[in-house]
C-alpha cells in the first residue's frame, strides 16, 4: 500500500518520503538498509544525498547500487516523480528506474531539474562564489584602479576603472582571503564580491558598471572575466563516491581564516585531480588518539575516533574545496582524512 514515512534525521534535513512496501531481507555487504523501500517515488525537494542515505548506511556508495538505465539519455540523472525500484540480482541490491515515457532508446523529454547532490544552498553558494587560482595567474590578473568619486564603498549601478582594453561583457570581482601551499605549488583563495558590466573602454583603461554588489569594492581587487577557464565546469549534479582505497588528505585551512570548522564549512584540501580526486569523492574524517605513557614509561597512541565525513565539491589540479558533510566535533588542520575502508567482498 502506498503511504507515507517521515524519515529519520539524516545527514541533509528530514524530508517526507513515499514508498509501497519494504525489503525484509538482511543488509548485504554493500550497507542496504533494513528498512529501504522497495519503491521511492522520488519527490520535489529531494537530493540524491538523501536518496541514498534512505537505501545506504554509508551514502557514498550510490554508485554501487545505483544501476544506470540504457533506455534514457542521461542515465545517470534522477527527476522528480521518477520511481525507482529496489531489486536483487545474485545476492547483491540494485536500485533502478522505469520511465514513466519510453520516447525512443535515447530521448527523454522532463520539464524539471534533475536533483542535485546536495541540498544547493549548502553547495552553490561556493560553486559560485569562491575560486582557487594559481598564484601566477593572481599577480597577472586585472584589478580595480578605483572610482571616479573616490569613495570605496560602492552601490548598484557605480562604476569602477579597471586597466587595459577589456572587450569581455561579463565580469566578477573577487577579494582574496588566505593563500595555501603544497609543496611548490601555491593556490589563493578568492570571494566574489560583486558582478559588473561592460561599460566602455577607451585607451588605457575599461569602464565596468558595478551590479549586485556583496560587499565594498577596494582598489586593487581582482577582476576576472566570467567566461574565464577557472570558473567552468562547476555543477551540483555529481554522485557521492568514496575516494581511492589508500587515499588520505590533509585540511589546510578554512576559506574564512577560522581554525576550527563544523558541518557544512569548506575547507581546502592538499589533494586534487592529479590524486585522481573528482567532485564528490568522500572522505572519513579522524581525530588522532591521544598520547598515553604505559608503567613501562613506553608511549602508546590510542585508536583514531571517527568524527565525521566529507566530500569534495571542486577538485582543482593539486587542491580541492571540500564540504564537511558530517561532524560530531570541531575540525581542524590536525583532523585525518582517509579513504573510507573495504566493505566485505570488495577487492
Amino acid at each position: 500500500m502506498l503511504g507515507l514515512l517521515t524519515k529519520p534525521a539524516i545527514l541533509l534535513g528530514v524530508i517526507l518520503v513515499s514508498f509501497t512496501s519494504h525489503a525484509t531481507v538482511a543488509p548485504a555487504s554493500l550497507g542496504l538498509k533494513i528498512d529501504a523501500p522497495t519503491l521511492y517515488i522520488v519527490e520535489d525537494g529531494d537530493t540524491l544525498w538523501d536518496i541514498s542515505a534512505l537505501y545506504l548506511e554509508n551514502p557514498w556508495l550510490w554508485p554501487r547500487l545505483w544501476q544506470s538505465n540504457p533506455e534514457i539519455e542521461n542515465p545517470h540523472l534522477i527527476y522528480p516523480g521518477d520511481r525507482l525500484y529496489l531489486t536483487w540480482h545474485n545476492g547483491q541490491p540494485i536500485l533502478s528506474m522505469k520511465p514513466k515515457v519510453k520516447l525512443s532508446p535515447s530521448v527523454r523529454i522532463v520539464d524539471k531539474s534533475p536533483l542535485p547532490t546536495i541540498k544547493p544552498e549548502l553547495v552553490l553558494p561556493y560553486l559560485d562564489s569562491n575560486l582557487l587560482l594559481g598564484q601566477a595567474l593572481v599577480e597577472n590578473s586585472v584589478r580595480v584602479l578605483g572610482a571616479s568619486h573616490g569613495r570605496q564603498l560602492l552601490t548598484e549601478q557605480d562604476v569602477v576603472y579597471i586597466s587595459g582594453q577589456q572587450p569581455v561583457s561579463s565580469w566578477g570581482i573577487y577579494r582574496q582571503l588566505a593563500t595555501f601551499t603544497r609543496n611548490e605549488h601555491i593556490v589563493v583563495a578568492l570571494k566574489r564580491i560583486a558582478d559588473a558590466e561592460h561599460v566602455e573602454y577607451a585607451e588605457q583603461l575599461t569602464r565596468l558598471r558595478v551590479i549586485e554588489p556583496r560587499q565594498e569594492i577596494l582598489p586593487n581587487d581582482i577582476v576576472l572575466p566570467d567566461n574565464f577557464e577557472a570558473l567552468a565546469n562547476a555543477t551540483n549534479h555529481f554522485y557521492p563516491t568514496p575516494a581511492s582505497v589508500g587515499h588520505s588528505a590533509q585540511i589546510l585551512g578554512s576559506l574564512t581564516g577560522q581554525r576550527y570548522v563544523g558541518q557544512y564549512d569548506v575547507v581546502v584540501l592538499d589533494r586534487g585531480l592529479v590524486d585522481e580526486l573528482v567532485q564528490g569523492s568522500m572522505f572519513e574524517l579522524y581525530q588522532q588518539g591521544a598520547v598515553v605513557k604505559l608503567d613501562n614509561a613506553k608511549q602508546v597512541s590510542l585508536a583514531k575516533t571517527h568524527i565525521g565525513n566529507l566530500v569534495v565539491i571542486r577538485p582543482y589540479q593539486h587542491f580541492s574545496l571540500a564540504l564537511v558533510s558530517q561532524s560530531t566535533q570541531p575540525i581542524g588542520v590536525d583532523s585525518k582524512l582517509l579513504a573510507p575502508p573495504l566493505l566485505s567482498g570488495e577487492e
